[in-house]
C-alpha cells in the first residue's frame, strides 16, 4: 500500500478535471493504472480527431461558398460582326469562391488543423490559475517538429516511382515558411533573451498581432502584390483562367457534371473504353474517382476524407492515375500552363519488348517552350536485367532543337537461348539545362519479354461488351512468356443466347502467329436490326494450339451484345450510381438524420464492400460518432453554428487530454515537457498525416500536402501562445500589484527554450532542403517524389532531424545534456 499512496500528492493541483475518484484511484496499483490512463488518452485522442473533423467539415462548408459576378464579353462590344450587337451588351456569370483559399488556409483551415494545441495551451494556463504550465507550449512545439519533419518525409516517400510534385504557389510558401522559422525564433527571444523567463503583456500583444500579419503578407504573396504578374485589364482569356481556379473543387460542381449529358459522355467512354467494363458499380466507382482525381480538393477536404476512412467511415475510390495517351492529354494543360519553361519526360511510364527485337526505342517528348535548343541527360539502370547480359547499358545527352518536340532513345537489348522470365531494367532523364524542366515521367521501366518458348495463348480478356450498332467486336488473344517460332491456334463461336446468323455471324477459323508476334486481333460481325431485344451474349473458344504452344486460363471469353437502348439505361444508371458516391463524400450534412445514419454505418452504409478492419474501427469509435452526430450539421446557418458548436466539443475533449497526459506522465515518472513533445503531439498530428499522405499521392501539386504546415505551424504559437499570454498577463495586471511577485507571468519550464532551439535548427535545415530538391535535377526539381533513390534519402534525413530533436529535447529535460 505504501508504493500505491506514496505518488497521490504527486496528482493534487496538477489537473482540472482528472482524476474523477482520486480515492479509489489511489488504491490501484501505479503501473496498471497508467496503462488505464494510456488507453483512455488513446481514446480521447479518437475523439479529438472525429469532432475535429467535424470541425473542419464547417469549415469547408464556409470557405466554400461562392457569388456570382457578371463579366462583359467580346460581344459587348460589338465586335463580333453580327445582330448580337445591336441587343446591348452581353455578360457571362461566372461563380467565383468568396474566401481566398491562401487567407482560408491561413485562418479557418490552419485553427481547424490546431484547434487542439491552441485549446490545450489556452486550457492549461486558466486551469493553472493563469500560471504557466508544460504541456501547452511542449505541445505547440512538438506538434510543429512532427508535422514539418515527419509529415514532410511521408509525402515525399509515397508519391509513386517516377512522378514528383512541386509546389505551385511558391510565394506564398516562401511567405509562411520565413514566419514557420521566426515564429519560434521570436518565441526564443521572448522567454530567454527580452525579458528572460518573463512574459509582459506588450509581448503577448505583439505575438498575437503577427497572426494578421502573416494574413496580410501571404495574401499580398498569393495576389503578387509585390511582382504585379497579370494584367488583368480587357484580357478575358487570362481572367477565365482566374475565375477557373477559383472555381475548382466544388463539390455541386462535380454533381451537376455528373447529373448532365456531358458527365454521362465520359462514362461512356469509361465503359466502353479500353476497359470494356460490364459491372455498373465498377464503372461507377472508377467514374467517381476520375472525377475526383480531376478537381482540386482543399486540405480541409482531405483531413474529413482521411478521417473518415481511418474510422470505419465512407472511403474515396481514389485509384492509380493510367499512364496511357489518354492521360497525358489529360495532363497537357497543366504542362503548358507556363510557356517560358520547357518540360521534358518519357512518352510513357513503362515499355516492353521481345528479347529478339534487338532494339528498343524510347519516346522523349518536350512541351511548354519550344522557340529554344535544350538538352537532358538519360542513363540506364539495372532492375532484374543485368546490362551485359539482358540489354546495353547507354548514357547520353538528348538535344532538342528549336521547333522539336519529340525525340527517341534507342536501348540495344542482347538476345539469348535460355528461357528466362519477363525482366526489366530503367532509364532515368536527368540534369535538364537552363531554362527547363522534368515533367512527371521522368523515369521509366523497359520490360524484355523472353521469346525462346512458343508461348501460352489465351484471349486478353475473360469478356468483352459491345453495343448492337458496334457493327464488330474485336477480341485480342495474346501470346505470354514466350514468342519463338510460328504458331498456331483455332477459335470457335458458340451459341448462348445470341443466335449466329442473326446476332452475330459464326467463325470458326484459325489464327497464325509468326515468329516474333506477341498479339492477334480477331474480328467478329455483330448484325444490327431495329426489333427490340434482350441483352444477347455468346461464347468464343480457343482451341487446338500448335508448335509446342499451350492455351492460358483465358481459353473462352464471353461477348455480350446490348441492345443500344439497354445501353444508355446502363449509362444512366452508372451515372446516378457515380452521383451517388460523389453525395457520400460530400463534406458536412444537412440534416441530423443524415448525420446519425453516417454514425451508425459501417463504411458509409457499404458493408458488403467493407473490410474487417473497417468493422473494428466502427466499434472502436461509435460511440464519439454518435455523441457527435449531435452536433449541428454543417450546412445549418452557413455552417458558423456547426462551427462554434464543435470548437466548445473540442475545447472540451482536450482538457481532458491535458489531464490525462499530465496524469500519465507523473505515474510513468515523465515530465510534462516530454510528454507533450512525444505522445500528445504524436496524437493530435496523425490526423494531418494521413490527410497530407492522400493529398501527396492523389492532387498534381504539393501544395494541400506540406503547403499548409509551415502556415499552421506558425499559426501555433501566434494564436496557441499569444492569447493565453494576453489573458494571463492581462489578468495578473488587474488582480495583482505591480509590487506583488504574483503580477508578473514566469516561465518555469527551463527546456523550453532548448527545444524552441532544436526546432528551428530542424526547421531551417528541413526548408533548405525542400529549396534544394525544387532546384535539384537529382531530385526531380520537385518537392516531393522524383528519383526513387534521392527520395529515400531526403525523407530519411526528416526522420533522422526529428528522432535528433526528440532524444536531444528528453535528454535535456533530465539534465542529461546541458545548454
Amino acid at each position: 500500500m505504501a508504493d500505491n499512496t506514496s505518488y497521490v500528492d504527486l496528482f493534487k493541483g496538477s489537473a482540472m478535471i482528472l482524476p474523477l475518484f482520486e480515492a479509489s484511484e489511489s488504491q490501484w496499483n501505479r503501473y496498471g493504472r497508467a496503462i488505464a490512463y494510456l488507453l483512455g488518452l488513446s481514446y480521447m485522442f479518437l475523439g479529438v480527431n472525429i469532432i475535429a473533423d467535424v470541425f473542419m467539415a464547417a469549415i469547408e462548408v464556409i470557405t466554400s461558398k461562392t457569388k456570382q459576378i457578371k463579366i462583359a464579353t467580346a460581344n459587348a462590344n460589338g465586335d463580333n460582326g453580327d445582330d448580337t450587337a445591336n441587343q446591348g451588351p452581353h455578360f457571362d456569370t461566372i461563380e467565383v469562391k468568396i474566401w481566398n483559399d491562401t487567407v482560408s488556409n491561413l485562418t479557418l483551415m490552419a485553427l481547424g488543423s490546431s484547434a487542439p494545441e491552441i485549446l490545450l495551451s489556452i486550457i492549461e494556463i486558466v486551469g493553472n490559475g493563469f500560471e504557466p504550465g508544460e504541456l501547452g507550449p511542449g505541445t505547440i512545439v512538438g506538434s510543429a517538429s512532427f508535422n514539418l519533419l515527419v509529415i514532410t518525409a511521408i509525402c515525399i516517400y509515397v508519391i509513386p516511382d517516377g512522378e514528383s510534385r512541386r509546389i505551385k504557389e511558391i510565394n506564398v510558401f516562401a511567405c509562411t515558411s520565413f514566419f514557420a522559422v521566426f515564429a519560434y525564433i521570436w518565441l526564443y527571444l521572448v522567454i530567454e533573451v527580452i525579458t528572460p523567463n518573463v512574459i509582459e503583456i506588450w509581448e503577448g500583444i505583439v505575438t498575437f498581432l503577427f497572426f494578421p500579419l502573416i494574413v496580410l503578407l501571404a495574401f499580398a504573396a498569393d495576389k503578387n502584390f509585390w511582382r504585379k504578374q497579370m494584367e488583368m485589364d480587357g484580357d478575358w482569356n487570362q481572367m477565365q483562367d482566374v475565375f477557373a481556379k477559383q472555381k475548382t473543387g466544388s463539390e455541386e460542381d462535380v454533381r451537376h457534371i455528373i447529373e448532365t449529358n456531358e458527365k454521362g459522355e465520359k462514362v461512356e467512354r469509361l465503359i466502353m473504353g479500353k476497359k470494356q467494363l460490364k459491372d455498373p458499380k465498377e464503372a461507377a466507382d472508377i467514374a467517381t474517382a476520375e472525377m475526383l482525381r480531376r478537381t482540386h480538393h482543399s486540405r480541409a477536404w482531405y483531413r474529413v476524407i482521411a478521417g473518415r476512412a481511418n474510422k470505419g467511415g465512407s472511403k474515396v475510390p481514389f485509384y492509380n492515375k493510367p499512364k496511357d495517351d489518354e492521360d497525358l492529354a489529360a495532363r497537357e494543360p497543366s504542362r503548358n500552363g507556363d510557356m517560358t519553361v520547357a518540360r521534358i519526360e518519357f512518352s510513357a511510364a513503362a515499355y516492353s519488348c521481345m528479347e529478339n527485337e534487338g532494339t528498343i526505342k524510347l519516346g522523349v517528348i518536350r512541351t511548354g517552350n519550344l522557340n529554344c535548343k535544350t538538352t537532358i541527360n538519360y542513363e540506364t539502370s539495372d532492375g532484374t536485367a543485368n546490362a551485359g547480359e539482358d540489354y546495353v547499358s547507354k548514357a547520353g545527352i538528348i538535344e532538342f532543337i528549336e521547333g522539336e518536340y519529340i525525340k527517341t532513345v534507342e536501348i540495344e537489348i542482347i538476345d539469348d537461348d535460355v528461357w528466362e522470365e519477363t525482366e526489366t531494367f530503367f532509364v532515368r532523364l536527368f540534369n535538364p539545362s537552363r531554362g527547363t524542366e522534368m515533367d512527371k515521367i521522368c523515369v521509366t521501366q523497359v520490360s524484355i519479354i523472353n521469346d525462346d518458348e512458343p508461348g501460352i495463348l489465351q484471349f486478353q480478356k475473360p469478356s468483352y461488351l459491345y453495343k448492337e450498332s458496334a457493327g464488330m467486336a474485336e477480341l485480342v488473344i495474346e501470346r505470354n512468356d514466350g514468342c519463338d517460332g510460328r504458331v498456331t491456334v483455332r477459335f470457335k463461336t458458340k451459341d448462348i443466347t445470341a443466335i449466329a446468323g442473326k446476332d452475330y455471324e459464326a467463325r470458326d477459323e484459325e489464327v497464325v502467329f509468326s515468329h516474333g508476334e506477341v498479339t492477334k486481333t480477331i474480328i467478329i460481325p455483330l448484325n444490327d436490326d431495329d426489333v427490340f431485344n434482350e441483352d444477347k451474349i455468346f461464347e468464343v473458344m480457343l482451341s487446338e494450339p500448335t508448335a509446342g504452344s499451350s492455351l492460358g486460363k483465358s481459353k473462352c471469353t464471353i461477348v455480350t451484345i446490348l441492345n443500344d437502348d439497354d445501353y444508355q439505361t446502363l449509362i444512366t444508371r452508372v451515372a446516378n450510381l457515380t452521383s451517388v458516391n460523389l453525395d457520400k463524400l460530400v463534406i458536412g450534412k444537412e440534416s441530423w438524420a443524415q448525420q446519425f445514419q453516417e454514425a451508425l454505418s459501417v463504411n458509409g452504409g457499404n458493408v458488403d464492400d467493407a473490410e474487417p478492419l473497417d468493422f473494428i474501427l466502427h466499434f472502436l469509435t461509435f460511440g464519439w460518432k454518435v455523441l457527435f452526430a449531435c452536433v449541428p450539421p454543417a450546412h445549418i446557418a452557413g455552417g458558423w453554428l456547426c462551427f462554434c458548436v464543435s470548437l466548445g466539443a473540442i475545447a472540451g475533449v482536450t482538457a481532458i487530454i491535458g489531464d490525462m497526459a499530465s496524469i500519465l506522465g507523473q505515474l510513468l515518472g515523465i515530465k510534462d515537457s516530454v510528454t507533450a513533445i512525444t505522445l500528445v503531439a504524436l496524437g493530435t498530428s496523425l490526423p494531418d498525416t494521413f490527410a497530407s499522405k492522400v493529398a501527396a499521392i492523389n492532387e498534381d501539386s504539393a501544395d494541400a500536402a506540406i503547403g499548409n504546415i509551415t502556415g499552421s505551424n506558425s499559426v501555433n504559437v501566434f494564436l496557441g501562445l499569444g492569447i493565453p499570454w494576453i489573458i494571463a498577463t492581462l489578468y495578473k495586471y488587474f488582480t495583482y500589484a505591480a509590487t506583488d511577485r504574483r503580477s508578473k507571468f514566469i516561465v518555469t519550464d527551463k527546456s523550453l527554450p532548448f527545444t524552441i532551439a532544436l526546432y528551428s535548427i530542424a526547421a531551417i535545415a528541413t526548408l533548405l532542403l525542400l529549396t534544394w530538391r525544387r532546384y535539384s535535377i537529382a531530385a526531380g526539381k520537385a518537392e516531393l517524389g522524383g528519383d526513387p533513390k534521392v527520395k529515400k534519402i531526403c525523407a530519411a534525413i526528416c526522420i533522422t532531424l526529428w528522432s535528433i530533436y526528440i532524444i536531444c529535447a528528453s535528454l535535456y529535460a533530465y539534465d542529461v545534456i546541458k545548454f
